[in-house]
């Protein structure tokens, strides 16, 4: 509707459906407006009025051979719905879909900026309960947030899976991504960077409000699913009112949509808001719907080259060595841990650490803190591929030394040479440096590390977290590193290894954490490992720092 005659009707129709409301915007909402051209008969207008006796209703008018359909609501009503999804977002899903004003714009763009603020945070926490560590590297384009709603709507608001697949028709798709995008990036720049970093079309989630969210992830979660589905009821039950029916007519009508609902989502396969969202690599942007194979991973990141792969390990993750003329990259795929092992580690470390079994737990933990380290400026292999589905990541190969095996050197000699102790001590500045940045490995074995060029890598982090129990990373790299000794009684070399660490580790760390690291419920851990001796004498060097 654009001739200004059709509009001045469409007014003088509101005034004479409520002539005691006066009318505060008007909008034609619906297929009309982003849909195929020919596919939606009639016009749906949305007038908001103040003091609109009735709340919320639906009006039928025939104009010529259409019928203009009115959905007439009370300001207030609609602004609660605005602010907090009141009503369950029943108005509001006129402004999450392109439509035309038609009185009053500038009102409507305002409230449809506030929706789109709101929907962008509560998307936010939804992507950080989702992701967890590695939705700090997540770049979404600005119209994953609208329609990540739009999909979620559709999934427990039947009458919205329609509206969905209209508006992603392949004939109009480009025309209302574009429309999304403008307001979904203009939202985004007005709630500021303590919600979501802006750069060009790139929406990102600052590490601060991720680290707030984490902190308390497991009761907010639940609130959230009771919330959506709270929005779903309130929107049917409102749909309901606005079309005059009864209780028990809106009830048959609630159970009649989840199962016309049900059949949608079975039968139906709607396009995917994730083809909007990306995970951050060295190399670029990869798709979080990434579902390449390894094989076909590795293909495409050397193509027309000679690869050669070969097993790193197989007992925990499957760890490949890949290697293409002069480059070698490391490929991981994160396998559930289910066995009596794990289940057993996890009962005797209980009240010290519990490990993450899940695989996806493990690849998100490993991804965010790896990208997150790499933005401190700490030493990490560089990822250049992952993919969720496939629950694969592929990182450039450290090339050096195993720090497992220089420990072990150091721990069986009675004078250990000057260039072990070095590493020694830069070991225990390494780790003190994670821990500055407000990260904790969680499974700091020695072997997750790599000495090159007097450097250390930290080459593993999929238990790795931030903040977390930095006491844990001591004890467990020093108790740990216990067991490589051959005798069952502390040698020179153990003490020196000891003292090297805590001297790098005191650069930049707390020596609390060091004293902490002595206590009982730490050394108790590694008593089925490391002989007693060792561990009381590591203890016994730990609390006098």
């Amino acid at each position: 509707m654009s001739d200004r005659t059709e509009i001045e009707n469409a007014v003088g129709k509101v005034e004479e459906i409520s002539p005691s409301a006066k009318l505060v915007a008007l909008c034609e909402y619906g297929p009309s407006i982003y849909g195929r051209a020919g596919s939606w008969r009639g016009v749906d207008l949305m007038a908001i009025c103040d003091e609109y006796p009735e709340g919320v209703r639906t009006h039928r008018r025939l104009t010529g051979k259409n019928e203009w359909r009115y959905l007439i609501v009370d300001r207030e009503l609609f602004e609660s719905d605005v602010s907090n999804g009141a009503l369950g977002d029943f108005l509001t899903d006129k402004l999450l879909y392109p439509y035309l004003p038609l009185d009053n714009a500038e009102y409507l763009n305002q409230h449809t900026l506030n929706f789109h603020g709101r929907l962008i945070r509560e998307e936010v926490r939804n992507l950080v309960f989702e992701y967890g560590e590695m939705s700090r590297e997540l770049v979404a384009k600005p119209e994953f947030y609208p329609l990540a709603r739009m999909r979620m709507r559709a999934r427990i608001f039947a009458p919205s899976m329609n509206d969905y697949t209209r508006l992603l028709d392949h004939k109009v798709r480009d025309r209302n991504l574009n429309t999304l995008r403008e307001v979904s990036l203009q939202a985004a720049k007005i709630l500021g960077a303590d919600t979501v970093h802006v750069d060009g079309n790139d929406l990102t989630i600052p590490d601060t409000l991720v680290d707030k969210l984490l902190k308390n992830k497991g009761p907010r979660q639940v609130v959230n699913i009771l919330q959506q589905s709270q929005r779903a009821v309130n929107s049917y039950l409102t749909r309901g009112r606005a079309v005059f029916l009864d209780l028990d007519l809106t009830a048959r009508e609630l159970y009649s949509s989840f199962r016309v609902q049900i059949e949608q989502v079975t039968e139906s396969k709607p396009e995917d808001p994730k083809n909007h969202l990306f995970a951050r690599t060295a190399r670029g942007l990869v798709s979080v719907n990434e579902r390449t194979s390894l094989q076909e991973a590795i293909g495409e990141i050397r193509p027309g080259h000679g690869v050669t792969v070969v097993p790193l390990a197989g007992v925990l993750n499957e760890v490949f060595l890949i290697t293409s003329g002069k480059e070698r990259l490391v490929a991981k795929k994160f396998t559930d841990w289910n066995d009596f092992k794990w289940f057993t580690l996890n009962l005797v470390s209980f009240g010290s650490k519990l490990f993450s079994v899940s695989g996806k737990a493990r690849m998100t933990n490993e991804y965010g803190i790896n990208r997150y380290l790499s933005r401190k400026h700490l030493n990490v292999p560089d990822i250049v591929r992952i993919s969720l589905n496939e629950r694969t990541l592929i990182e450039e190969y450290v090339p050096g030394k195993p720090v497992d095996k220089i420990i072990a050197e150091i721990v069986n000699q009675k004078n250990p040479s000057s260039s072990n102790l070095e590493i020694a001590e830069q070991l225990g500045e390494t780790l003190s440096k994670i821990h500055g940045v407000g990260v904790s490995v969680g499974d700091s074995k020695p072997e997750n590390f790599v000495a090159k060029d007097d450097e250390i890598y930290t080459v593993d982090l999929e238990q790795g977290g931030k903040r977390g129990d930095y006491a844990w990373d001591v004890a467990e790299l020093l108790y740990y590193s216990g067991h490589y000794s051959r005798k069952p009684i502390p040698s020179g070399g153990l003490n020196e290894l000891v003292k090297g660490f805590i001297k790098g580790y005191s650069k930049h760390g707390a020596k609390s954490e060091l004293r902490k690291a002595a206590g009982v419920r730490y050394v108790k851990v590694f008593s089925i490992w490391t002989p007693a001796p060792v561990l009381l004498e590591i203890s016994r060097m730990l609390r006098d720092v």
